[in-house]
């Protein structure tokens, strides 16, 4: 039987970019804003994140409704 061996490596990259890419900058979908708290949205938001954001909207809008 033949013994292997783990052997570490490094992966260099011997020509680098020129110059770095800027992100693109994303282009605003919505803003949204209930009493104090407000959510710009983004194009391009993942949905789940967009899910968590409108639910917690949704919480803190009906705590200002039950207050009038």
């Amino acid at each position: 039987m033949e013994k292997k061996e783990i052997v570490p490596i490094q992966i260099v990259d011997r020509n680098p970019p020129l110059s770095p890419t800027p992100p693109a900058k994303s282009k605003l979908a919505a803003r949204v804003k209930l009493g104090q708290a407000e959510a710009y949205i983004y194009n391009g938001t993942d949905k789940y994140i967009l899910a968590t954001i409108m639910k917690e909207l949704s919480i803190h809008a009906s705590r200002l409704h039950s207050r009038t």
